[in-house]
């Protein structure tokens, strides 16, 4: 699991003083972004600028407490399943251990010259597969 924390700033929030959910939405982009950094070990515009994007193409988010101007959100970052070009992402948030939001992403690599569907690179495709969550035992179940 990567871990990574981004601060609230005032542009994050909305007219009841929170943060407003697109912009939580956009933290778990930056998240992707800061575990390219971390764990990947390349940065994501180095692999978009070599032509391989990851667009959204489903995004499923709970909001569990209110995120406020100041926090420093940390998002646990896990990846979940990885298909031939595929790739669903877990992202845990909280504010000093108080959970905030849990969301899935599943995103498509794709080749940003004709904007299809591509295999993974074998390099990525590494790299995600150690950011996956052990088999939970048999019996154990996890967070859906």
């Amino acid at each position: 699991m990567f871990k990574t924390s981004i601060l609230v700033r005032f542009g994050d929030l909305d007219a009841a003083g929170i943060a407003y959910y697109p912009n939580l939405v956009n933290f778990l982009h930056e998240a992707f972004e800061d575990f390219f950094v971390g764990h990947v070990g390349r940065p994501y515009p180095e692999v978009f600028r070599d032509g391989i994007g990851f667009p959204t193409v489903k995004v499923e988010m709970e909001f569990v407490s209110p995120v406020h101007y100041g926090d420093h959100v940390d998002i646990d970052v896990t990846v979940e399943h990885l298909g031939r070009s595929s790739v669903r992402v877990r992202y845990e948030g909280s504010v000093q251990a108080r959970p905030v939001f849990h969301a899935r992403n599943t995103m498509v690599a794709v080749d940003m010259k004709d904007f299809r569907p591509t295999p993974l690179p074998e390099a990525l495709r590494t790299s995600f597969l150690s950011a996956m969550e052990p088999a939970a035992p048999a019996g154990k179940a996890t967070r859906p």
